[in-house]
């Protein structure tokens, strides 16, 4: 295994793009938005994305064969904040260590943790050559402090191969202390969502794998009757919300729903949202550390989103809920978490060999 790895700072982002590395198709792209925001624009012949190295090592942007395929949302930029609210545009977003979610009742913390906005001292990007081929990554170190509790260090890489649709994620994450790291992880990936897609997933269609939860909005307007009766519906039959359709179903604000997937030979779990042409958006993992992945849906009119499969060691509930019920992963004292997971996109004819892939596993 090869790597060339190149640190970069702040002070290469400026109004004026800047290409930090070139290695035929692939490129690396420094630039900073109006909003102040660096952005490090990374691209092959099928696809460039946005990575933001020191907000979180979130990805903005992803397009793919010249498709924009993030969410719809009401951000055209990202924006310099760290209020998880203000600044919710992006396709995919780390979420943890310390939690993945909303704080329930008597709770207090960021919602989905530290690592949304989590600023990175230590960035790179390099290009480097394994049994997969030629790749151009983009990756960094945070560490995190809290006296007597947490000292741990989260470093992801993403990883794009020449002439490929579907990049790689590495994560290692090293725990720093002389006691057990309990560390709960989710990562949020919010593609399009598109109108008469269907989802294809390698999860059992039944109760016992499939957990809806339900959106509940105070009072009886329209948008909280609405919402109310298809979430009734939804845990009923969670397979109707297998084909997008906006006419039949109610996902505003958001819907939510935990699906513990089956891992194929390898242990990989998949899951696509095939669009109505037959290509479709992808989502592969590990189930060795992250054994379940959520479905989240958000289709406003202003937004238009779907969590096709958010990789995650856990559920939708709080962390008091995640601690409760052993939905958390366990790393020894200086010990090492090496965590993996694949997104992008497959044309028509990968589509349905994935399709065939995940029908296999589920014995059909």
């Amino acid at each position: 295994m090869e790597f060339t790895r190149v640190n970069f700072r702040p002070s290469f982002f400026g109004d004026r793009p800047l290409v930090l590395l070139e290695d035929g198709e692939l490129k690396a792209t420094a630039f900073c938005y109006e909003s102040g925001v660096c952005g490090l624009k990374i691209e092959n012949e099928h696809c460039s994305m946005v990575v933001l190295p020191y907000m979180g090592q979130q990805i903005w942007f992803a397009e793919f064969e010249g498709r924009n395929l993030t969410q719809k949302s009401i951000f055209d930029q990202p924006l310099a904040t760290t209020k998880f609210g203000d600044n919710y545009g992006g396709l995919l977003l780390h979420c943890g260590l310390t939690n993945i979610n909303c704080p329930g009742d008597g709770e207090d913390y960021p919602i989905h943790g530290e690592l949304p906005f989590a600023n990175y001292p230590e960035t790179y990007a390099g290009i480097g050559r394994d049994e997969s081929g030629v790749y151009l990554a983009v990756g960094g170190t945070f560490v995190y402090r809290n006296s007597q509790e947490y000292h741990y260090a989260y470093s992801p890489e993403l990883r794009l191969y020449a002439g490929a649709t579907v990049a790689q994620m590495h994560i290692d994450i090293h725990n720093r202390r002389a006691n057990d790291l309990e560390y709960m992880f989710m990562c949020h990936m919010n593609w399009l969502a598109v109108e008469g897609s269907h989802i294809v997933y390698s999860a059992p269609k039944d109760k016992e794998h499939i957990v809806v939860s339900p959106t509940e909005l105070g009072g009886d307007s329209p948008r909280a009757v609405a919402i109310r009766e298809y979430g009734k519906r939804l845990v009923e039959d969670p397979t109707i919300g297998d084909v997008l359709d906006s006419k039949t179903q109610c996902n505003d604000p958001e819907m939510c729903t935990t699906i513990r997937y089956k891992g194929d030979e390898k242990g990989w779990a998949h899951a696509m949202q095939v669009m109505p042409e037959g290509d479709a958006c992808y989502v592969g993992f590990d189930t060795a550390k992250l054994p379940y992945a959520l479905r989240w849906v958000c289709r406003t009119g202003d937004e238009d989103g779907i969590g096709i499969a958010l990789p995650t060691t856990g559920t939708n509930h709080s962390t008091a809920y995640q601690r409760e019920h052993g939905l958390f992963n366990t790393l020894a004292p200086y010990a090492h978490d090496r965590l993996r997971f694949d997104f992008g996109y497959l044309p028509k004819e990968r589509a349905q060999e994935m399709e065939s892939h995940i029908n296999q596993i589920l014995g059909e």
